[in-house]
């Protein structure tokens, strides 16, 4: 039987059996995966650690006809301050659940687990809100989705953002004029926008902004993944 040795998350655990499970991981490589892992539930079980939710693992997998099963794992990250805060983990469980949800067996996810990964390692060093980085996470993923929001002027007829003054609104491709309405939002929260898509990685999520602002940007991507996206 062929084996692969892959490095990925757990973005879901699933019972199989009396003592096994079945994980859905988004690997380097080769995207997402389903994995049955043979007595991973036993008290006992050598993929105990890495069979968890938010693991990060180097994996060896033999690879059948149509599945692969688990047979060495090495636990490289657990994120174990993920679980010490109900606000945090609610994000946590968000981020991995929009993947789960929206990616295709074997689609190219490189650049998304490393979004991912960098989200859920500031999650858990706790220093930003699990507020903003949501919605940094999920401004990423709109770009690496294909569907990059407008933000540096009208969707519609291509009004130079900085000729809006404050009157500034987001439409189901990002930002709008006010004759193109859906919703408004503050000169500070575009530019935010423009910060977050703009920027390397590291920098995305380094930004400040008022109270007031990161509820229009959480607003704002709410109505964004509405407009796109059928799952909730």
């Amino acid at each position: 039987m062929k084996t692969i040795k892959v490095r990925g998350l757990v973005l879901k655990e699933y019972e199989a059996g009396e003592a096994d499970k079945r994980l859905l991981l988004l690997c380097k490589g080769e995207g997402r995966l389903m994995v049955y892992a043979r007595g991973a539930r036993k008290p006992r079980s050598r993929f105990l650690a890495a069979s968890q939710i938010f693991t990060y693992s180097d994996f060896i997998l033999a690879q059948g006809k149509g599945f692969y099963s688990l047979t060495q794992a090495d636990l490289l990250e657990n994120f174990y301050n993920l679980r010490t805060d109900y606000d945090t983990l609610c994000a946590a469980h968000s981020i991995v659940e929009v993947c789960e949800k929206t990616l295709w067996e074997k689609s190219d996810c490189d650049k998304l687990l490393l979004l991912v990964l960098k989200s859920l390692s500031l999650l858990s060093k706790g220093r930003l809100s699990p507020q903003q980085i949501k919605i940094v996470f999920l401004t990423r993923f709109f770009d690496f989705y294909g569907l990059r929001p407008h933000v540096n002027g009208c969707f519609v007829c291509g009004l130079p953002l900085r000729e809006m003054g404050e009157r500034v609104f987001w439409g189901a491709e990002g930002v709008a004029c006010s004759a193109h309405a859906s919703m408004p939002i503050s000169q500070a929260a575009a530019a935010a926008f423009g910060h977050m898509l703009d920027s390397e990685l590291s920098q995305a999520f380094q930004f400040m902004v008022h109270e007031n602002v990161l509820g229009e940007l959480q607003n704002a991507v709410q109505f964004f993944w509405k407009c796109h996206f059928d799952v909730v």
